[in-house]
């Protein structure tokens, strides 16, 4: 049976869905390890968060939040290591329904 365009872009969707699941699991990884993170990074790697299912947009706000609070951070040691728990948070989410 032939594939339909549907079926193509589900398959692709799926695809860019999967690599953007990755990139933002390793990226929290990266933040919670005591890295950075920018906005572009973010937007090259998530072009879409509409797409995104609930847990993945929830990993791309905290990212897109830790990129739009740099000025918060640098000013406010606990606030970015508040916002570092949160990311090791999203981490354990995603390992208990097994990434």
């Amino acid at each position: 049976m032939e594939a339909t365009g549907c079926y193509s872009a589900s398959t692709l969707h799926s695809g860019l869905m999967t690599a953007a699941r990755t990139f933002l699991i390793d990226a929290l990884q990266r933040v919670a390890d005591g890295g950075d993170m920018d906005e572009t990074e973010i937007e090259a790697a998530v072009p879409d968060p509409f797409a995104l299912d609930d847990l993945e947009k929830k990993a791309w706000e905290e990212l897109s939040h830790w990129a739009d609070d740099k000025d918060i951070r640098v000013r406010n040691e606990r606030y970015a290591g508040y916002k570092r728990d949160r990311m090791r948070e999203c981490i354990a989410t995603f390992n208990a329904r097994g990434k």
